[in-house]
Parts: structure tokens; C-alpha cells; sequence
């Protein structure tokens, strides 16, 4: 369930009804197309930061909403591509069938792009669609080695804290804040990203707790040097430090790509 603390959560289950209503095909639901595992940090993550950086700068229109849902999008996109099999066995069909998902998914972030007339923020989405891409080639490439953690990072680092990071800059440009606020929230997000691809990745959890600190420094800072309303902020701040703190019973040492 979506937590009810968030201030914008109003917000976040418009935007959620949204996804759901798009992403029911005929004669066909979504979920009957592709098996695509997503908990709740999945559902909500993207979507809470967009909302929560429009709330902290006084955005309060419609748009933050279609631009949580093109980010979305976006997300699932590249995790719908990701379930694509090189097993010798399956029929072609089955192997490309994620891929045909995936390009419908990204089709309906460019149509929502052009619907609610956002298509200034085309370029920098796609950049970062190129720059997941790029990780999920070098996570592909590296399924039988063992990479080190600085390259296991650099993975994340394109996988998970590019979108998060974008996703905040780009809520924060729609709300019309200045470029160094835009950058602090930029940065508060690559932070959240990686903390959250960290330990997705199973590295150890006092890097996530690190990471999750200094995006609390870069919150600090953004309440000292600006007059955002940090309470959104800091309720998609404690939320992700909680789901995150609410499975760290693995083992680092045996954890792999």
C-alpha cells in the first residue's frame, strides 16, 4: 500500500489511477502480457519524488502529475526490456516479446510528452533513457564475471540515480525555481537513487546508510539556502531510508550482478 503519510498523496493516487487506466490494453491487462515483479518501491518511488519536488516549490498545477506518470513510464519501460531472455530455447516470439512491451511503454511516454505539451523535456529524458540503457548493456555483459564494486556502482549509478536525479531536476524546472536549486534537488535525487540501487544491488548497508546521509546534508542545505517547503522532501526521504532499512538481512559477501 501506498504510505499515507505523504502530504501529496492525494496527488500520488491520481497519478497511480492514471498508470492503471493507461496501462489496460483490450482484450488484454498489462499484467497479462508481461510478468513484470513490482513492489512497492517500484510503484511509488519515481512518482513521490516528481510530486513531492513540485509540492516543496510551490507547484501545485497538473502538469507534476503527467510528468510522474511520464517518469514512470520510463521506468517501466526499461525494467519491461530488462526481462528479455537469451535462453537458446524459447521460441523467438517469446524472446522479443518484452522488447514489443516496452517500445508501447515508451510510445506512451512520448504520447504523454506531446498531450500535456512537455516536449521541451524530451532531449534530457531520452538522454537518460540511453544512459540506463548503457547499464543495463554493461550489467548484461558482465552476468558471468565478477565485477568489482566500483563497477558494480558505475552500473547503478546508470541504472538508478540517473532517472531519480532527473526526475527531481525536472519537477523542479516545470516549477520555474532557479538553476541552483534545480541542481540541489537534482543531486538530493541521484543520492536517493543510488542509496536505493545499492541495496538493491545487496552491497553493504553501510554504504546505502552513507549515501542516505548525505542526501539528509543536501536537504540541510537546500533549507538553509532556499525558501522550499522541505516537509515533502523529507517525508520521500523517510520513506525510502525506511523501506530500505526494512530488508538488511543479506549477505554482502555472497551478493552478485
Amino acid at each position: 500500500m501506498v504510505p499515507v503519510e505523504f502530504s501529496f498523496i492525494e496527488k500520488l493516487n491520481i497519478v497511480q489511477a492514471r498508470l492503471r487506466k493507461e496501462m489496460n490494453f483490450k482484450p488484454a491487462d498489462f499484467e497479462e502480457l508481461v510478468q513484470l515483479d513490482m513492489d512497492e518501491l517500484d510503484r511509488t518511488v519515481y512518482p513521490a519524488i516528481v510530486l513531492a519536488v513540485s509540492e516543496a516549490c510551490g507547484d501545485y498545477g497538473h502538469k507534476p502529475e503527467a510528468l510522474a506518470t511520464i517518469v514512470q513510464f520510463v521506468f517501466m519501460a526499461n525494467k519491461v526490456h530488462k526481462l528479455m531472455n537469451d535462453d537458446s530455447g524459447i521460441s523467438e516470439e517469446l524472446r522479443q516479446f518484452p522488447v514489443l512491451v516496452g517500445d508501447l511503454l515508451y510510445g506512451k511516454f512520448f504520447l504523454e510528452l506531446c498531450r500535456e505539451k512537455l516536449l521541451p523535456f524530451l532531449d534530457p529524458l531520452a538522454q537518460v533513457m540511453e544512459t540506463m540503457s548503457e547499464g543495463g548493456i554493461s550489467r548484461w555483459l558482465a552476468r558471468d564475471m565478477k565485477p568489482n564494486r566500483e563497477e558494480r556502482l558505475q552500473i547503478i549509478k546508470m541504472e538508478s540515480a540517473s532517472l531519480m536525479a532527473l526526475a527531481a531536476r525536472l519537477s523542479a524546472d516545470l516549477a520555474g525555481v532557479s538553476l541552483p536549486i534545480q541542481q540541489r534537488l537534482e543531486a538530493f535525487g541521484w543520492e536517493l537513487g543510488l542509496a536505493w540501487g545499492v541495496w538493491q544491488e545487496r552491497l553493504e548497508n553501510t554504504m546505502v546508510q552513507s549515501i542516505l546521509q548525505q542526501a539528509n546534508t543536501i536537504l540541510d542545505e537546500i533549507s538553509s539556502g532556499s525558501q522550499l517547503q522541505l516537509q515533502p522532501l523529507r517525508e520521500v526521504y523517510h520513506y525510502i531510508a525506511q523501506q530500505l532499512k526494512r530488508n538488511t538481512d543479506y549477505n554482502p559477501q555472497e551478493a552478485g550482478m
